[in-house]
């Protein structure tokens, strides 16, 4: 079985993770969460980050625990080795609605371009996935270079504003600590809730981990904690220069902020909303690459898609990411794309906060090098937390939406049972070894 080339430590796997996390949302979202928590949007920030480290933490422990490119499907493999169909669904509906999202962030990418160049959307969106996904096959450390670029232009950008804008208007003023109206907090903190996601694509890279027992963990909690206080500076910061309501009207509420200090400052984030996004799409096109590589690897996809390159990078999988985004892309509305993408997210936080329940009863032996703190006896809380947090954010999108991924996974389902597989592998001690390098 091929396998993929150990390159990252802590400091790239938690760029990777930044990069994914502070994308294109924070560019948007804020000015609707803004609206609804008015200046408690600060605090909105940090029930979110709460809400999104629960499903982290379980991430940090399975992806310790078991590092594999297969990621969630591995885990909901490994709580359910005698069924394959719901390890098969939940590797299928990541594919589904990664794909989605790349497509929406390489639309969005479009639409920051068009500030500058005014050039056809869909052509933009095309020419950026073929290069991206050319870099992505370069091999995994040339690729975690030009991430390390790409968040640092990004993060840039937002430093401007938060320097900037503190240092003219002073420190967060003090009627932002009255808390109005817990309820609207809790609805922003359900809108801001997917400015966090993206955290779950570092789990796909754990075969190209260096001491993953010990820099999975490190690295997620680094990248909540840093995309948390990134997040709260720039709340502040919009909110002393920018009146709530103001921001809630408009579809670049960093824009508008920084249009309040000066003339240069909303094109400086207009060029690191477009390595954002940039960035997003490109860490969407390594981490689905590999998701499909892992499924492969363990029978459940066409033995072609284990092939790599010189570079140990699974270049056939990209190509079927490139196809599949490709063909997200003749959709053309980022609304419908990008709900698919966070219905999709919660399911699979859904699937393995679940299988790491069942892995602690099943599995009480196994060696963690991280574990999720707090449990009654075997049941750990903080993911029971997190399923039903997950659960509460699914009814929330048009039906549209909901049509989509029930199709899509009609489709998992035919393509499961029709698929020309290899021997299925139940996962014993001894294939367990070579199938998850552990």
């Amino acid at each position: 079985m091929a396998e993929l080339k150990k390159s990252l430590g802590t400091l790239r796997l938690t760029f990777y993770g930044v990069g994914t996390i502070v994308g294109a949302g924070i560019y948007t979202v804020i000015g609707a969460a803004a609206g609804q928590a008015g200046y408690d949007l600060w605090l909105s920030f940090i029930l979110a980050a709460v809400a999104a480290s629960f499903s982290a933490l379980s991430y940090a422990e399975l992806s310790s625990t078991y590092p594999n490119a297969g990621a969630e499907f591995i885990f909901v493999r490994k709580a359910f080795p005698k069924i394959d169909i719901p390890s098969f669904l939940t590797g299928w509906t990541i594919a589904f609605h990664s794909s989605a999202t790349i497509a929406a962030v390489l639309l969005a990418f479009s639409g920051y371009l068009n500030v500058f160049l005014n050039i056809p959307a869909l052509l933009v969106s095309y020419g950026a996935l073929v290069v991206l996904a050319l870099i992505s096959i370069t091999g995994i450390k040339k690729s975690s270079t030009a991430n390390i670029i790409m968040v640092s232009i990004q993060l840039l950008g937002l430093f401007i504003l938060i320097a900037i804008g503190l240092a003219e208007t002073g420190p967060p003023k003090a009627e932002f600590f009255k808390i109005e109206s817990f309820s609207n907090t809790i609805a922003a903190t359900a809108t801001l809730f997917f400015v966090y996601t993206g955290f779950e694509h570092m789990a796909a890279l754990g075969s190209e981990v260096k001491n993953p027992g010990r820099t999975i963990p490190k690295a997620f909690l680094l990248t909540m904690l840093f995309t948390t206080i990134i997040y709260l500076l720039i709340s502040f910061t919009v909110l002393n220069i920018s009146d709530p309501s103001k921001l809630a009207g408009v579809d670049s509420p960093l824009s508008l902020a920084a249009s309040n200090l000066n003339n240069w400052l909303p094109v400086a984030l207009g060029i690191a909303a477009l390595f954002a996004t940039a960035n997003a799409a490109f860490s969407g096109i390594i981490s689905i690459s590999r998701l499909l590589f892992g499924m492969a690897s363990a029978g459940e996809l066409p033995k072609f898609m284990t092939k790599t390159n010189a570079q140990k990078v699974p270049w056939a999988t990209t190509l079927i990411v490139m196809v599949a985004v490709a063909g997200f892309l003749l959709l053309g509305d980022i609304k419908i794309v990008a709900g698919m993408s966070s219905l999709g997210a919660l399911l699979v936080f859904v699937a393995v906060n679940v299988a790491l329940i069942i892995l602690r009863f099943k599995s009480p032996n196994e060696k963690r090098p991280f574990k999720v703190p707090l449990s009654i006896g075997k049941v750990p809380i903080l993911p029971i937390l997190a399923i039903i947090i997950s659960l509460a954010l699914v009814v929330q999108y048009e039906w549209q939406v909901y049509a989509a991924f029930v199709g899509a996974i009609v489709v998992g389902i035919v393509l499961d049972y029709f698929l020309d597989k290899r021997e299925k592998k139940d996962i014993d001690p001894e294939k367990e070894k070579k199938l998850f390098n552990h």
